[in-house]
């Protein structure tokens, strides 16, 4: 039995996340790439062989024994059996010498397990990629997402970090201003007239950043880059890249990605060298275990371009709304939009109004003074949020409130200010397209302006608006709302799950999902955790679920689905989600203490949690003396609750 090939396992002893074998379990249809990896072929054959190896020494030891007992004092037989014996004890120990040999340079070469299913080997069905931990955790966010599908090859490819990056190892300054990471006035050629990701012999540096094709495994040949200045807790520096690939013309046609015949699909790595803008330039990734220096994802082209234009989706404080002053404002579009002129804080005009760096986003009130706050695109791209940072209260939870500025210029004696919101569409190449001159205004990820009236045509072509002066000239997109000297201090509760409560038989790519009772902020959800049993350290392979939030609103409420890479549904694995105080309404009211979907709810959907408690694990007892800990009132903290979640689980 210990000898006996064990083909289940085999078909996951291989990294899937490898440079070789990325994507072949989870995305495989998508990417049309062969299931096996060639050192899991090696590994498989070696296993067979082994044993094969080992059925023909359990035979022979139970030939030389039934030799010795019917020999019947034949002292020659007797003699044949012990040499038999011998010979069969040495071909054990050189077995097993050559197995543990094999299993050692299988491991080396990242074969999770080596060529057995012994202690460490990979559980069967594990789709836990390595580096694939980085997602949710250093690495923010980025566009394309993990595996999809149907992407326009005039797309860019966004990655957002949580801790500043330096640009000096892999940027080139090819515009030559000594400024990485950005473009000259009125570019006109990508690869010319903006700084480039470096490259060594023509070819992308694989421990930088390195963009390839799937199939083939050939390297783009050059592409843009560009970087976004952000202020994040207070620390300003460049979180967010964006790159422009620029393709063979010769090869995949007009210089996009892909191609007009087929679906290609592409892999992205961020390798090992790059590293954070801070004390001792730290490397970006975990170097302290071979497979998790870096992160690798990939994506697949359509065929074809996007032409199609963003258009607003929806805004809060809606438009003529009342709001009070401890508001975020969000602005939701309909696909991902580049994030370069649109983040970052407000400045003050001598014409008197406000405007965002890049002058693409414009504010105007009457008695109110300049918000003090950040523009932080977020929400895979999709959702433009400014967050107040001038504190006016404490929230249920002990939290800070902050609070656009109303009335407060001097000689105003008004309780309420009506704030005008402008976003400047980008300026079009000419009048019958939204192929966007780059850098103009807002325009989505493929360098379409956006539609600000959404009717699909292009109202706005070449001509540069004064700002206010056409304040609803399309294709920009303008709104006004009020607000008040008031503060909204209604918490937000839980009111659905999925899987629900104590779910069973979840497959690998089901839907991990909430519902929230209100309006929700963006960026707080991507703090949400959740623990796993066993633990990544028991599995022995010490790789988290990678996990990025997509938020989703509705009129009054919030959807919140969690992409993540697949779970672990071949072994019994249990996941224990955990949403904390942190999470916010867009008033800053926190979560916690608050209500979620009630005990009674043991399906994979849980019931609805109405607000006068019906269906509720309802908590409202002493702020932090409870907590709704897996449909019950506990008297317990979040941490308490998920050990007592872990005790409980085999």
């Amino acid at each position: 039995m210990f000898f006996s090939p064990n083909i289940a396992l085999a078909q996951s002893v291989a990294d899937p996340n490898s440079t070789l074998n990325q994507g072949v379990q989870v995305i495989q249809e998508p990417l049309g790439l062969p299931s096996t990896d060639i050192r899991t072929i090696i590994a498989n054959i070696i296993r067979i062989a082994l044993g094969l190896l080992g059925l023909i020494l359990v035979v022979l030891i139970m030939y030389a024994g039934f030799l010795w007992m019917t020999a019947g004092g034949n002292e020659e037989q007797i003699g044949k059996s012990k040499a038999m014996l011998k010979n069969a004890v040495i071909g054990l120990v050189i077995i097993l010498s050559a197995y543990s040999i094999v299993w050692f340079v299988m491991r080396m070469l990242g074969v999770e397990g080596g060529v057995g299913g012994g202690p460490g080997a990979a559980a069967p069905g594990t789709q836990n990629f390595r580096g694939s931990g980085a997602l949710g955790a250093v690495v923010k966010d980025h566009y394309p997402t993990r595996g999809q599908v149907g992407v326009a090859r005039n797309t860019k490819i966004i990655v957002t970090f949580r801790k500043p990056i330096r640009l000096e190892e892999f940027v080139d300054d090819t515009t030559g201003d000594k400024i990485l990471g950005n473009c000259k006035a009125n570019m006109t050629d990508w690869s010319k007239d903006c700084d480039l990701i470096k490259t060594v012999g023509g070819q992308l540096v694989n421990q930088f950043i390195n963009i390839k094709r799937a199939d083939t495994g050939e390297a783009i040949p050059g592409a843009a880059i560009t970087a976004v200045p952000t202020t994040v807790g207070g620390i300003t520096g460049i979180y967010t890249i964006v790159i422009k690939p620029i393709a063979d013309f010769n090869k995949t046609g007009g210089g996009f990605l892909g191609s007009p015949t087929e679906e290609i699909g592409y892999i992205v790595r961020l390798g090992s060298e790059l590293r954070l803008d801070a004390e001792g330039s730290p490397r970006v990734f975990d170097t302290t275990r071979i497979g998790n220096d870096y992160y690798e994802w990939q994506f697949k082209c359509s065929t074809a371009l996007d032409t199609n234009p963003p258009y607003v989706s929806s805004v809060f404080p809606g438009l003529n709304a009342k709001e009070a002053r401890n508001s975020v404002i969000q602005i939701d579009f309909s696909e991902a939009i580049d994030p370069s002129g649109i983040q970052g804080d407000f400045g003050t005009s001598p014409a008197g109004y406000y405007f965002l760096a890049g002058e693409n986003i414009f504010l105007k009130n009457n008695n109110s003074s300049v918000p003090v706050g950040t523009f932080n695109l977020t929400n895979g791209y999709r959702t433009l949020e400014f967050t107040p940072s001038v504190a006016c209260g404490v929230n249920a939870c002990g939290g800070k409130i902050f609070c656009l500025p109303v009335c407060d210029k001097p000689g105003a004696t008004c309780t309420e200010d009506n704030f005008q919101f402008l976003l400047k569409a980008a300026r079009t190449i000419g009048a019958n397209t939204f192929e966007a001159q780059p850098f103009s205004g807002l325009m989505d990820v493929s360098g379409n302006a956006l539609d600000g009236n959404n009717n699909k045509v292009v109202d706005v072509a070449t001509t540069t608006l004064p700002i206010f002066n056409n304040w609803l000239k399309p294709d920009n997109y303008a709104w006004n709302f009020v607000i008040t000297k008031t503060i909204d201090s209604a918490a937000p509760f839980l009111t659905r799950v999925y899987p629900g409560l104590d779910a069973s038989f979840v497959t690998a790519d089901d839907p991990w999902e909430m519902v929230f009772s209100k309006r929700m902020r963006i960026e707080p959800m991507y703090g949400i955790s959740i623990e796993e049993q066993p633990t990544p350290a028991m599995r022995g392979d010490n790789i988290p679920l990678c996990k990025v939030p997509q938020v989703r609103f509705g009129e009054d409420s919030t959807g919140v689905s969690m992409n993540h890479c697949p779970f672990l549904d071949k072994i019994k694995q249990y996941y224990l989600p955990s949403l904390d105080s942190s999470i916010e309404d867009v008033h800053f009211n926190c979560f916690y203490p608050g209500k979620g979907p009630g005990e009674m709810a043991r399906d994979k959907v849980s019931a609805d949690c109405k607000a006068n408690g019906d269906g509720c694990c309802a908590v409202t007892s002493t702020i932090n003396q409870s907590f709704c800990c897996n449909g019950s009132v506990v008297g317990a903290s979040s941490s308490t609750c998920i050990n007592n979640l872990r005790a409980i689980s085999p």
